[in-house]
Formats: structure tokens, sequence, C-alpha cells
């Protein structure tokens, strides 16, 4: 059992003017962390959560700082793991399975979704409802 987090709910956790911030707050708040096992997010998310904060926030220093904080500060409550080619390569089938015209995966999402997959874990935290009937999205 694990977690892995999404780009949507890290940077909610950051960004005040997003419309899932005050949700991203209370999850962090949750008590219930423990029961899940460890959580977990990869390299792919760190690079897509600073650059969506950096376009969106037009280059806000405090922005990055906070978003920094989380990620290998202070407030960091999770692990980040580094994808290898393999992996990659694992994430493109993934992204070629679930990729639907309904349903059109990222290759941060297919990644993530191999992730959970490689370490058994059923459960992620992301406002984005493509992981439903894929991945059980929790917190919600």
């Amino acid at each position: 059992m694990g977690i892995v987090l999404d780009t949507s709910f890290l940077y909610a956790l950051v960004i005040e003017k997003d419309k899932n911030h005050e949700g991203a707050q209370m999850i962090l708040k949750n008590s219930e962390w423990e029961k899940f096992g460890p959580v977990v997010t990869i390299g792919l998310v760190v690079n897509e959560t600073f650059t969506l904060m950096n376009m969106r926030t037009k280059g806000n220093i405090i922005a990055i700082e906070l978003l920094n904080d989380i990620f290998y500060g202070e407030k960091n409550f999770f692990s980040i793991i580094y994808l290898n080619e393999e992996d990659f390569k694992s994430s493109v089938n993934i992204m070629k399975k679930y990729s639907k015209k309904e349903r059109i995966l990222s290759f941060v999402d297919a990644a993530l979704i191999y992730l959970a997959k490689r370490l058994r874990y059923e459960n992620i935290i992301s406002f984005d409802s493509h992981f439903n009937g894929i991945l059980t999205r929790i917190f919600e």
C-alpha cells in the first residue's frame, strides 16, 4: 500500500489562487496518512509542477521558494523517485494502454500510473479525474 502524488495536488498546496488550494490544505492536514503507507512522486512531477507554477505565477520568487520547500525542504513529506530508461519505456506502454478519445494521458500521468503499478500502490492524490478507473483518488 502507498500513495502517489500528482502535480495538481502539489501545485494547489502552494498556490492560494488555485481553485483546489483549500482542498489540498485540508488533505495535507488529514491525520490518516499513515494508514496508506509510503507517499511518493516522481522526478517528472517535480519538473511539471515547477514549470506550471513558474508559468502561471510569471516567475514569482516566493512561489518558487514555497514549492522548493515542499519538494526539498522542511515541508517535504514524501519521497521522490527518479525513473530510468526502462521505466520510461514502460510508461509509454501505459500511455498507449489507457489513452482513449475520452481520456488522454500526459506522459507524466502515464509515468505516475506506471510507478503506482510497479510499487503495487492503488492510491493517488490528484484533482484530475482522468486517473479514475485506473487508480483510486483518495481524500477527494
